[in-house]
């Protein structure tokens, strides 16, 4: 009986244990800087400050940046060319789900609605406004966890990337474009359920 006690409270440890920590704790583990793009590794430094605007913008609104998640990264073409655009990756604190009570399509559903119209309001005309980006690919990463093991730790993560281009964010911006159908015209890019990631084609 004296051994009982111990041996649960260490299964409850592990199911609750922090695990891997996604989220950026400052300002270094916030930044991409290093690329294996020789092209991308000039774009970064060139817009260094553009993308200390964008962390401060969201550090001031309590948003949790993931882990080296504000940079630059590439989206080849349908002609194979090589598109540079501001990448800005969230793990938002208040996003967090039940795997038990919902499904990948419900969280993605979900995110994308919610999630991504808050946080495309963080991004500027001037962000965009410069030579060789071609625009936002903001990525939204959340866990998936058993609350009736653990609500706070543990789980594992999904994530949803969308391209959006400059224009579609200038018109966005401008309301000439509503966000379903700024989406229509993006790349987007999902990992549910610890699948690999894919491109999809939301429905509204």
């Amino acid at each position: 009986m004296k051994n009982i006690i111990p041996v649960i409270m260490l299964i409850f440890l592990c199911s609750c244990g922090t695990g891997a920590i996604y989220v950026a704790k400052n300002e270094a583990e916030s930044f991409k800087n290093i690329y294996e793009d020789a092209q991308v590794q000039k774009l970064s430094k060139e817009n260094e400050a553009l993308l200390k605007g964008i962390y401060q913008r969201l550090v001031r609104s309590n948003v949790d940046i993931y882990k080296e998640g504000i940079g630059i990264t590439l989206l080849k073409s349908d002609k194979n060319e090589k598109l540079h655009y501001i990448m800005v990756n969230v793990r938002p604190s208040e996003l967090a789900f039940n795997e038990s009570t919902t499904t990948p399509e419900q969280r993605f559903s979900y995110v994308l609605q919610n999630s991504f119209p808050r946080y495309l309001k963080f991004v500027k005309k001037e962000d965009l406004n410069h030579d060789d980006i071609e625009g936002i690919a903001l990525g939204v990463y959340w866990p998936v966890r058993d609350f009736s093991q653990c609500d706070t730790f543990g789980g594992f993560i999904e994530y949803i990337h969308i391209y959006v281009t400059k224009e579609d964010v200038f018109d966005l911006i401008d309301n000439k474009k509503n966000f379903v159908d700024v989406i229509q015209s993006s790349e987007v890019i999902t990992s549910l359920n610890l699948k690999p990631a894919q491109n999809v084609r939301p429905v509204f």
